[in-house]
């Protein structure tokens, strides 16, 4: 088995349960949810919205390669609404589902790049990280995603909203 984390978030609708009905689905289709990271209430990253975030990480167990685990994410993001991407750039979403880390693979393939090349630049995904796996190190970069959150440039506040 492979250990993965997951970036998962929503500004749409009923953003708690977006996220409940993913993790659930998730852990019934692609393998063990470990566990997850609190939820952070954030403002939008890379476009302008009246809508927060809720975001948070979580960690799990496959037996599924990158590019089966991106797809069966991409099965469920559709399943729960999201429609898909047709612009390059960011929008409002019910869900999203991003794989950060699939064990210590560097992996860049057609729309799949792993460590996820923006996680560096996003407090919303590294807060939560390092919540559940401090210590995991980037094999990118070769530093703990605990590091990596101390030199973040992106100054925005997360608020827990729950654990």
């Amino acid at each position: 088995m492979v250990r993965v984390f997951i970036g998962f978030g929503s500004n749409l609708g009923d953003k708690l349960a977006n996220i409940k009905r993913a993790i659930t689905s998730i852990n019934n289709e692609l393998g063990q949810v470990v566990h997850h990271s609190s939820f952070y209430q954030s403002e939008p990253w890379g476009f302008t919205s009246s809508e927060l975030f809720i975001n948070g990480v979580l960690e799990l167990l496959t037996n599924f390669s990158a590019e089966e685990l991106l797809f069966g994410l991409k099965k469920i993001e559709c399943n729960i609404g999201r429609q898909e991407k047709t612009l390059e750039f960011y929008t409002d979403r019910l869900i999203d589902l991003d794989i950060l880390y699939y064990g210590e693979s560097l992996i860049n393939i057609h729309d799949l790049e792993i460590p996820h090349p923006r996680i560096y630049d996003r407090r919303f995904v590294l807060e939560p990280m390092v919540e559940i796996a401090p210590n995991f190190i980037d094999i990118k970069v070769g530093q703990s995603v605990k590091q990596l959150l101390n030199t973040c440039s992106d100054e925005s506040i997360l608020k827990k909203i729950l654990n």
